[in-house]
């Protein structure tokens, strides 16, 4: 039953607003604070799993771009024990955590981390592109630059294969038992890593693909290996954004909603909390088209297949 706070949280919408959430699990939120509380989002970690759950929400995923979250995320499995929401744990492979290490994935899963994240701002491939999260870091640690620069990982070899640190940390995973995310890989990296987690059975997400390419083909030829695509809400709802809901909609007509999933990934002041975040998200889809079963298979379906959860 939800408690008195959740039962006002819900009433802050109108009744049946909830429908197209219910037993959604969100993979990619960003808990408070992430990079710093400088820069806060919209809600500390249990508020807004409160909302999550008052607006039918199953679960999701904490991801940090600096820390492992899964301290974080016991501590919000604890406080909201016998609600049924799931709090998972993640590591992102960045270099304060020690880059691409199979030690490392070791370590997380012992504590309870439930995904791993391949290298973002700790990739080559973003620091040559000068990526959003390293512009926002740089901004806090003035001696950044130069660290993203030398500690950066690629995550194949020079002739397009993964290096042999890469298929290690994907080994890890699969014996494990963790489900992996690219991070921010190029496209050929994407590539590889989706190919060699075919070959292996890992289960795989590319992480929000049309920040690398919007090209219906590569992003169906990704799909084809059997890893699922995130579309996800962030780069929708920012002031700089390139990218429109009716992008998304082309991308998934493209791939299909069986190797879909939708996310926020927001962590910002201007956006509302990710429930809602993803609730507006998905009404938008539902009005270009998407039907409820659709969206209850990118929302719900595939998360929970991807984390290795039955539906």
């Amino acid at each position: 039953m939800p408690d008195q706070d959740e039962v006002s949280l819900a009433a802050a919408q109108p009744e049946g607003f909830d429908r197209l959430l219910r037993g959604a699990v969100d993979v990619h939120v960003h808990g408070r604070p992430d990079l710093s509380p400088g820069l806060p989002n919209r809600g500390d970690d249990l508020e807004v799993a409160r909302l999550a759950h008052a607006y039918g929400m199953a679960g999701w995923v904490l991801k940090s771009h600096l820390w492992a979250t899964t301290d974080r995320a016991r501590s919000i499995q604890e406080r909201m024990a016998g609600t049924g929401f799931a709090a998972h744990g993640s590591i992102t492979l960045n270099p304060p955590v020690g880059g691409l290490e199979p030690a490392v994935v070791e370590l997380a899963a012992a504590h309870g981390a439930r995904v791993v994240f391949l290298p973002t701002w700790g990739s080559a491939a973003d620091v040559g592109r000068g990526g959003y999260i390293s512009t926002l870091l740089g901004r806090i640690a003035p001696s950044f630059g130069e660290y993203a620069g030398r500690t950066a990982s690629n995550l194949c070899e020079a002739d397009g294969r993964l290096t042999g640190r890469t298929r290690a940390v994907i080994d890890a995973c699969r014996g494990l038992g963790l489900a992996l995310a690219t991070g921010h890989a190029s496209v050929e990296e994407s590539r590889a890593v989706a190919d060699y987690c075919a070959g292996v059975g890992q289960q795989l997400l590319i992480t929000h693909p049309l920040h690398y390419t919007t090209d219906p083909a590569e992003l169906r030829e990704l799909a084809d290996t059997g890893a699922y695509l995130e579309f996800c809400n962030a780069p929708l709802v920012h002031p700089d954004a390139h990218l429109t809901v009716r992008d998304v909609h082309e991308a998934l007509t493209a791939v299909g909603p069986e190797r879909a999933i939708l996310t926020t990934d927001v962590f910002s002041r201007w956006v509302p909390p990710e429930p809602e975040c993803l609730r507006m998200f998905v009404e938008q889809l539902a009005y270009l088209g998407w039907a409820d079963d659709q969206i209850a298979t990118m929302v719900s379906t595939n998360p929970r297949t991807f984390l290795g959860e039955t539906a």
